[in-house]
């Protein structure tokens, strides 16, 4: 097989080393190599500001300029962010809408416009890099993980989500995501890890570590868990509430039929355990030529995204 067929597969596959890839039919033989986030300090640029005592952007000042309205106090540098953080957010929060379906919207946003920087990375604690903050995801549309999550936060301060940032490790590397609170019950959000790098054009939004648990993270991520709230709740498990949860094979394949139907490119379904993600019939209506999916293995339940591979 060419290698650029079983290509969507193997850049999802470069995000978890943890993960299963397989490529169903329509694909061939071949595998080409994939890479993985890195970090590597750099020097920052002369008109960026100091970090935040954690090292990061702090979106306090841009945050409360948007909430008073006043955006005289602004730097040049955090008004640019500001004008880019307020055309964003009109494009997908409106007034009235439920925290849930805020965070929602700010993490696929975020997941969707931002590109991950593999060529401008920067470790979590030196000198703000425009990739380490909300300028590089906004404006440039490259960022690194705390380029990622200070965006998010960003967008959360903005609409009045509480909303914290954690610093760990994920993989053995320095990484950083967000906590959030919501009808006081705490959640992970981890956006950099629901992007897959390189992106490719149109892609939807994973959400393996949309409002998740401890547990959850607890599998490639480490973090000093006396210094963040308690994660426990499962009650807006993405995949539950968007009826994405699947117990048998039947209600698997229909689910893919019908996405399929839609054009859709990927499908993400929660997998009781017993299931065999490869063991699913699949729809192949007419321009479908394959399958390729990617496997994340829980201790309670997987997670399966499958790529239509469009002929």
């Amino acid at each position: 097989m060419k290698s650029k067929t079983i290509l969507p597969a193997l850049l999802i596959c470069a995000l978890a080393a943890a993960a299963f890839c397989a490529c169903l039919t329509g694909c061939s033989d071949g595998v080409s190599e994939t890479t993985t986030h890195q970090t590597d300090e750099t020097s920052s640029s002369e008109n960026e500001p100091e970090p935040s005592e954690e090292g990061m952007y702090d979106t306090t000042a841009v945050a409360n300029a948007y909430i008073s309205g006043d955006t005289s106090g602004l730097s040049e540098y955090d008004l640019a962010i500001y004008n880019a953080a307020a055309e964003a957010l009109n494009t997908f929060y409106t007034d009235g809408m439920s925290a849930y379906d805020a965070v929602l919207a700010a993490h696929d946003y975020v997941v969707t416009h931002v590109t991950y920087d593999l060529g401008e990375l920067a470790l979590i604690g030196s000198r703000a890099e425009e990739s380490d903050s909300p300028y590089g995801a906004l404006i440039d549309g490259k960022a690194i993980c705390s380029g990622y999550t200070t965006t998010f936060k960003l967008f959360m301060d903005m609409i009045g989500v509480e909303c914290i940032t954690v610093d760990g490790s994920a993989l053995d590397e320095v990484h950083a995501w967000n906590m959030v609170n919501i009808d006081g019950k705490w959640y992970h959000v981890d956006c950099t890890w629901d992007d897959y790098t390189p992106d490719y054009e149109g892609r939807p939004a994973a959400h393996i570590y949309f409002l998740v648990t401890d547990e959850v993270m607890r599998r490639e991520h480490v973090w000093d868990e006396d210094t963040t709230p308690s994660a426990d709740s499962d009650d807006l498990n993405y995949y539950v509430n968007n009826g994405l949860y699947v117990t048998s094979v039947s209600q698997a394949s229909e689910i893919i039929a019908r996405e399929v139907a839609h054009h859709a490119t990927e499908v993400e379904l929660m997998l009781d355990k017993e299931l065999n993600a490869g063991g699913i019939p699949l729809s192949y209506p007419e321009g479908v030529g394959g399958y390729s999916y990617w496997l994340n293995e829980f201790e309670s339940y997987n997670v399966v995204i499958y790529h239509v591979l469009w002929e």
